[in-house]
């Protein structure tokens, strides 16, 4: 069993530290070279600074890269339930916001908008964690979750 979490934490290291893959789709340019200069100007961007229209810039790819990830995970969801496909062997995601342990009866909300419940009564505390990525897995006829920082625990599916 030892060897079992050790074998996934490296796992778990190993998928973190890899460069993100490029999307299929090309990246957001900026609102300046998305819009016509007509509809920038309408809009009143002009206005913005170089500081600030990089800061819309950046909310609208991190809000578009969400909404993305939602919608996928929601289609995978749908055809998993109308029997289409069948349940993903290993996801892989982050927790939202801080992470500092489980009491028995947490339940994690990841980021691609999934949520999955403790099916253990354990409970372990850890030095706070921003977001830490995390990797679940089919393990025979459940879940187990593995925290990157701290242990792996068993989990289900909530949403």
């Amino acid at each position: 069993m030892k060897t079992l979490v050790a074998f996934f934490c490296l796992l778990l290291a190993s998928l973190v530290s890899l460069p993100a893959a490029e999307p299929e789709a090309p990246a957001f340019p900026g609102v300046e070279k998305a819009m016509t200069p007509e509809q920038y100007e309408a809009a009143g961007l002009s206005k913005l600074d170089a500081t600030e229209r990089a800061k819309l810039d950046e909310f609208i790819r991190n809000y578009v890269s969400v909404s993305n990830e939602k919608v996928a995970t929601s289609a995978v969801d749908k055809a998993v339930k109308e029997k289409k496909v069948s349940e993903p062997e290993v996801i892989q995601s982050r927790i939202v916001g801080p992470f500092t342990g489980y009491t028995g009866t947490t339940v994690f909300t990841l980021e691609n908008g999934q949520r999955w419940a403790q099916s253990q009564r354990d409970s372990a505390y850890y030095p706070k964690i921003d977001s830490p990525p995390v990797v679940i897995v089919k393990a025979g006829f459940g879940y187990r979750m593995y925290i990157q920082g701290a242990s792996a625990i068993r989990v289900s599916k909530v949403r």
